[in-house]
């Protein structure tokens, strides 16, 4: 007979959705977990730093879409308890607020089940701070009282006291309560709050796509309804609301509300989403292209080369990546390159290489392999041994003109760039459709290839695109293929092609 475990569950509260806004006990619980739950208006990035093997399991609510009841949920978190040793159960904002943490709890308290709780940062704080009001205020308001909007004020046995909520003199802060705000301005007018006490209802906050629209509690239903708000969404009233004219910050960054998609393989896009989304952008990753490494690289060759070679040239991050993980799984490091010179195209590969403790010797002003050659042909290698591991799909341009100068070539194939399996045209064609992206961005010519085979007869639809490039060699593909960047990085890195948006964004809006 198999033997129970004596799992834990940990009820873990992951903020209103942004992932910067997860404490570090969260993440900590994600990456420790054997079992994870996860609710709808969790940021899914979340999972990415959980445990290969950690099993998931989705148990998201919408409004009268419901993928498993309370009850199921209950005896999921009893079960896996039972068969795992940590269980992180994952509820959006706070479990204890309005969270329905406590009847789990509850549920596993009567199973017998070990259980902890890890606050979160609550949607009715955070959604606020966004959207740029202070819940409280001196000289304005003294006190806050959170309510739920989803218990319906017109039946017969209230638990909530809407004519004793109406006469507060502080801030109101209602969830879930969008779809039934007609019914509680309503209520709350004919309990003696003043039609005109300001009111703001923020959808998605914390998230690019955020949307705060502001009224009275008159007229704020009616607002609503006309732009189409509707849940996630957090309704804020009192008199506290007018600071948001004052202390706006979020709506006010200078690429919030742009949608952008980012077709860079899915390892390298995490910095480059990032640096946009502090930006205010909504962005998409949709990898064009992925780098993967050669099954069989002959380890003891690569570290022989290295130490034979005059120099060593890096031309992309990737290699400098697979070559030091090749190296580490033989017990080699940095000392290897002692007597050998190092050349690098690229920042982000001048930055990996000096993570890993090397200072390149060549890094061309310009990131292009053109210049790169430029710079080799200052000085003297006749003769000169020089290594290059690589792509099987990298320029020859760089070996044929190094062959001219006298240098003796030796090249690995260390990775390939190929097409990732989960990428497919109909979902790209569907996407660009629906999402109407503001800028779709390129940062190399193969992400460029791939795209362009994905919708070679959709040059009606690509017309009405904005694309973005990382450099002139990226941007000519582009209009190989018959259209034209809307911007390109005047410096060739990820940096650079942000700034190229945001000089974009900034001359046409």
């Amino acid at each position: 007979m198999k033997k129970k475990v004596k799992g834990k569950v940990f009820l873990v509260g992951v903020g209103p959705g942004n992932e910067g806004l997860i404490t570090q006990a969260a993440l900590e619980c994600i990456k420790a977990a054997d079992v994870i739950i996860y609710d709808y208006l969790m940021s899914c990035d979340l999972l990415a730093n959980a445990q290969s093997h950690a099993k998931i399991i989705y148990a998201g609510k919408t409004p009268g879409r419901h993928s498993l009841k309370q009850e199921q949920i209950n005896r999921i978190l009893v079960g896996e308890a039972r068969k795992h040793r940590v269980v992180a159960r994952l509820k959006g904002g706070d479990p204890f607020l309005f969270g329905r943490g406590a009847e789990e709890a509850l549920a596993l308290k009567k199973a017998k089940i070990e259980f902890e709780i890890i606050p979160g940062v609550s949607s009715g704080l955070a959604v606020a701070t966004y959207a740029g009001i202070s819940l409280t205020q001196r000289g304005i308001s003294s006190q806050v009282t959170f309510v739920t909007g989803h218990e319906d004020p017109n039946k017969l046995a209230q638990d909530i006291n809407w004519s004793l909520l109406a006469k507060s003199k502080g801030t109101l802060v209602v969830f879930m309560g969008v779809a039934r705000l007609e019914k509680i301005t309503s209520k709350l007018i004919k309990s003696g709050m003043k039609k005109d006490m300001p009111v703001c209802v923020s959808q998605w906050g914390t998230l690019p796509k955020q949307r705060s629209i502001t009224g009275t509690l008159e007229n704020i239903a009616g607002i609503i309804k006309r732009n189409k708000l509707s849940n996630p969404a957090i309704v804020i009233i009192g008199k506290v609301v007018n600071l948001r004219k004052k202390l706006y910050w979020y709506e006010s960054k200078p690429l919030f509300g742009k949608k952008i998609l980012i077709t860079r393989p899915k390892t390298l896009a995490g910095v480059f989403s990032a640096k946009l989304k502090a930006l205010g952008a909504q962005t998409c990753i949709y990898p064009m292209i992925e780098v993967v490494k050669e099954k069989k690289i002959n380890a003891d060759c690569l570290i022989s080369e290295i130490k034979q070679s005059d120099w060593v040239i890096f031309t992309s991050r990737s290699a400098v990546d697979i070559c030091f993980c090749e190296l580490e799984n033989k017990n080699f490091d940095a000392r290897v390159f002692a007597q050998t010179k190092v050349a690098v195209l690229g920042r982000e590969t001048q930055a990996e290489l000096k993570s890993r403790g090397i200072r390149a010797d060549i890094i061309p002003k310009k990131f292009f392999m053109e210049s790169l050659i430029d710079e080799f042909k200052k000085i003297d290698i006749l003769k000169n041994r020089i290594f290059i591991p690589h792509s099987r799909q990298g320029r020859k341009l760089l070996v044929e003109e190094l062959c001219k100068q006298g240098a003796i070539i030796e090249e690995m194939f260390i990775y390939s760039v190929c097409k990732p399996m989960q990428t497919n045209a109909r979902e790209l064609k569907k996407m660009i459709k629906s999402e109407e992206f503001d800028f779709v961005t390129f940062t190399s010519s193969s992400c460029v290839h791939q795209f362009m085979k994905f919708l070679p007869k959709e040059k009606k639809l690509l017309n009405k695109q904005m694309f973005a490039c990382i450099g002139p060699i990226t941007a000519n593909t582009l209009q190989s293929y018959g259209f034209k960047a809307a911007t390109v990085a005047k410096v060739f890195t990820i940096e650079g092609l942000v700034k190229a948006i945001l000089t974009k964004r900034k001359k046409h809006g």
